[in-house]
Parts: structure tokens; sequence; C-alpha cells
């Protein structure tokens, strides 16, 4: 099973690819290489390390929202070249990464999953893609690369080699002449759209009461503050007049809570039935939130209840509220936000100094990255999940297998350390606005070596973020 977390020295280079909103440009003037390859129609070759590459699968992504491609070749023992550009086009593009620039050029060896060669402007590595046809009508790519991957040196225990001055020591390799010519790009637009475009769900309201369908003709949801406590109320009415009504605190989450307490001084969780001079209230019965964003205002729920008179025990009428179901945005507009996160790693207080979101292609899917940084202490914090991901709680583990993995990666000490990934833990996305890209979440989970070979053991808790992924 071929483990994908990624060393230390490379994460934020290697994801770096598609950072929404970049302004690389194409460079200008004659791309030079050394008597290019020419590829056959569909090939993808090149010269590695002075032995010739042959892929035998040769894949190519365009992300129209971003106007990005990830070309790629690959071959059965694993080895790969994988190139990626935003501003897409007939041009010539600068592959070295670093400077703001997100441009990239990846090489893994045979049977070295772990270890890439990343064209790392900063540690020497380079690279220049030029793309000769562009064709929207046919989906075609053609063109020619060099590149220069880089890499830091590992011991056989997996910790960095460093020199006499406490440096990464890298290692580089070549690779010339590439060429592919007339490949098939297939189109991707889940930037933004969690895989499925960036349409949320309409507002809307089901349930049954008393076997029978409540049919509302509105459905409204207001924001107030009773006695210092933020809180939602919901309401959807029927043109005869009877109304469910559902008062709920802002700081509920994602999870299942109880109606407990029929009568209520506006500060709790309680479910209420009007009909004519009857308002039945709930003494029984849940709600289950599955989505609840306070920055993007998307709330969704399921909930069922009892109804009966709170102030008169003689009245014998009750209500019985059954497969409720709603969905509603009660912020007009949270497209605009500030990207946020913090955590705590072993009780310590972790405010990054910056923070990215990437897309990453991965077995076919697209992964999102939110890489985080401290330059005050030199650690990162890293939480990756599949961009097709829902509203829920998810298990973190340690790797990639498929792209539905969702993983936590910690650095102690960057450039110093091994990387420390999720052995277990939640992540749990509290909303995520398709429309907007903007997600909702929070997560803690224990950090270990996955090679086993250090034994130290963080706990990262209390953790949570707030990011635009558009």
């Amino acid at each position: 099973m071929n483990k994908t977390y990624l060393r230390s020295w490379m994460l934020v280079a290697l994801l770096a690819f598609f950072v929404s909103g970049c302004e690389n440009e194409p460079l200008e003037g004659q791309f030079i290489t050394d008597e290019q390859g020419s590829a056959e129609e569909g090939q993808f070759i090149a010269n590695v390390g002075g032995e010739d590459f042959i892929a035998e699968v040769v894949t190519a992504i365009f992300n129209p929202n971003l106007n990005s491609i990830v070309i790629s070749g690959s071959k059965p023992n694993g080895e790969s070249i994988t190139l990626g550009v935003v501003n897409v086009g007939v041009s010539t593009f600068d592959l070295g990464t670093g400077g703001g620039q997100q441009n990239s050029g990846i090489y893994i060896a045979p049977g070295e999953p772990l270890d890439p060669y990343i064209t790392l402007a900063a540690s020497g590595g380079s690279g220049q893609l030029e793309i000769t046809v562009f064709n929207t009508d046919a989906k075609t790519v053609s063109g020619n690369f060099n590149l220069v991957g880089v890499r830091q040196q590992t011991d056989d225990d997996g910790n960095p080699v460093l020199d006499g001055n406490g440096n990464p020591v890298f290692e580089s390799i070549n690779i010339t002449n590439g060429s592919f010519t007339t490949i098939t790009y297939t189109e991707d637009t889940s930037g933004g759209g969690g895989g499925g475009g960036a349409t949320d769900p309409e507002a809307s309201f089901f349930a049954f009461v008393d076997g029978v369908e409540f049919m509302e003709t509105s459905f409204t949801i207001e924001e107030l503050v009773v006695s210092g406590v933020e809180m939602l109320k919901l309401e959807a009415t029927m043109a005869t007049g009877e109304r469910i009504r559902i008062d709920m605190p802002k700081s509920l989450g994602v999870g299942t809570y109880s109606f407990v307490d029929p009568i209520s001084d506006g500060t709790k969780l309680i479910a209420v039935y009007t009909a004519g001079d009857n308002t039945l209230t709930s003494e029984s019965g849940s709600i289950t939130i599955t989505e609840f964003g306070n920055v993007t205002g998307k709330l969704a729920a399921t909930f069922n209840f009892v109804g009966s008179d709170p102030i008169d025990p003689g009245n014998p009428t009750t209500v019985n509220v059954t497969e409720g179901a709603f969905n509603i945005d009660f912020i007009n507009d949270s497209g605009t936000v500030e990207n946020s996160f913090s955590a705590d790693i072993d009780s310590v207080g972790y405010t990054p100094t910056s923070i990215e979101v990437s897309q990453v292609p991965f077995n076919g899917t697209t992964l999102f990255y939110v890489t985080t940084i401290d330059d005050v202490s030199n650690q990162s914090l890293t939480i990756a999940f599949p961009m097709d991901i829902v509203a829920g709680s998810y298990a973190m583990t340690t790797e990639f297998v498929d792209g539905t993995e969702n993983v936590g990666l910690y650095n102690p000490d960057i450039g110093n350390s091994v990387l420390f990934a999720s052995s277990s833990g939640v992540l749990t996305i509290g909303s995520y606005e398709l429309s907007t890209g903007v997600i909702e979440a929070t997560f803690e989970f224990t950090a270990v070596d996955p090679d086993g070979g250090n034994t130290t053991e963080y706990a990262i808790t209390n953790g949570q973020f707030v990011v635009n992924t558009l």
C-alpha cells in the first residue's frame, strides 16, 4: 500500500498547484531545448537522468473555473511526471515553484512515492513548459517541457540530512526533451462546487402532522438575541394558519439534540405547533442538524416531536410531527470571508502566519489541502480532504488510499523533522457553501510518525478553520 503523506521539506510547494485567484503570467520569449524529442499523437515522453521515459498512462485535467490544467504521464512501476499550470493557453510557462509562483512540475521515481522531486526554485529547482496547442473544441493539448526537480536527502530512518551548518541537503534530477502530443483532456468543474457544480439547494421545508403532510406556503428564518443569547427562529406556515416553529441557539453545531423543555424563556431549543387556539410545544423528540454554518448561514436538519399543552395539563390535545426536514440559508451574502485557522498542539495555542488552500489531483479525484505555517515557531499544520465532501463528521486516517480519506499532517520543526500524520481523529465539516466555496470545519487528531521511527505523539485539539476554496 503506497502511503501518500508528504515529506516535510516539500509539503507546501507540492500542494501549491492551484490556489484560487493566483496571478501567474506566461513567460515571454523562446522556449529553449536540447534536441527536443517529438512525441507521437497521444504520447508523453521525456529523458529522465539520461534514461528514456515513455508513459503508459497519460491524463490531462482542465478546470475551466480556475483556468488550470494538470498533465501527467505514468508507468506501472510508479514512475511519473506531472505538470500543472494556471492561466493555461498557447504560451511558455515558468515551472519554478515558490515566491508566489504556483505552476509546478513533479517527478516521482519508481518505488519512491513518498519522496517526489519538485521544481522548488528556492532549493535549485526549475522548469519550463511550452504549450503549443490548446484546442478547446477538440479538447486536446500538446507541448514540450524541461525540468530540474529537487528533494531533500533523508537517512535510512527517514530523517532529513543536514550539512555542517544545519541546513537541509538537497539532491536533484534533470528531465529533458519532454514532449506530449494531442493529449485529450477532461474537464473538471468541481472547483468551488464540491465536485457537483456550484449550486446550493433551495430553501425547503417538509413534515407530516399526525400523518398528514404539512403544506406550508411560507418558510422563514429570523436571527434574534434573547437575554444575550443568539437565537434562530424558523417558522413554516400553512395558508389556513397552522404553524410549526423551531427556536434554536446559534451555538449548536452538527449533531443530534433532544427537545427537553416544553416551556422556554426564549433561549432554549424548542419546537412549537400552533393550530387555532392550541399552542403545543415539544414534550419529546429531537432534531439532527446535518449542516450549520455561522459564516455561510447554511442550516439543514431533520426533526420530529410530540407536542402538548405546556400550561394546561388537562388539555388532551397532542400532535405528532414526524419526518420533519428543512434546508435554509440565513445569510444572504457570505462569499467574502477571511481565511482563519487555529488549534491547540499539546495544549499550546497554534495560530498560523499563513493559510493556503490548494487543489491536488489524486487517483482520478481532487483533494483540498488547507496548509498553514507559523513562521514564528517554524511549525506547519495541514488538513486534507476530498473536494466532494459534504457536511458531516469523518474519521481521520494516516494516509490517502483511494482519495476518500481525511488526513491531518503536522510538522513540529519544518526542515528538521519527520512529518507526523493523523493516526486517529475526527474532521467535522459544519458547512460547505457550494456557490461561494466557503467551508467551516472543526477537527482533532493524534499525530504520529507514520514510519514508526519516532515514537513521539502530538495531541491536536480544538482545531477549527473557515476557508474560501474558490
